[in-house]
């Protein structure tokens, strides 16, 4: 799989996964809220840019770098407040364990990030 490939496959994952994944981890406490909704933005942003790519938009490229710059951003505040955390997640599960799945999440993105700008600045040279 080609890296336009991953990063595009990833966008429409990720943008699928994020508001299931952080609903279900959330179950009905949406306190606090922009905690909540942010999954929720970034997952909506990463499946406009992916269908504006696969369409082939003209403005895809752009957009699916700037989808993942949101989520990566958002995966910074996120990663590292739960590494900071000391109790159990409000998943109830285990805090090293969603360390280890934000930590992931948050290192493809990066890569995904880094993939859409060369793909974004090849396709614009």
């Amino acid at each position: 799989m080609g890296a336009r490939r991953l990063e595009l496959a990833g966008a429409w994952v990720l943008g699928v996964a994020l508001p299931l994944l952080e609903t279900a981890r959330r179950r009905t406490n949406f306190q606090p809220f922009a905690a909540y909704v942010d999954d929720w933005i970034a997952g909506g942003l990463l499946l406009l840019a992916a269908a504006a790519v696969t369409r082939g938009h003209r403005s895809g490229p752009p957009l699916l770098v700037a989808a993942w710059g949101v989520l990566c951003g958002g995966m910074y505040g996120s990663f590292f407040a739960q590494l900071r955390w000391s109790g159990d997640d409000i998943s109830g599960l285990p805090n090293g364990m969603v360390v280890a799945i934000k930590g992931a999440v948050f290192a493809f993105a990066l890569l995904a990030l880094a993939l859409s700008i060369r793909a974004a600045s090849t396709r614009a040279g």
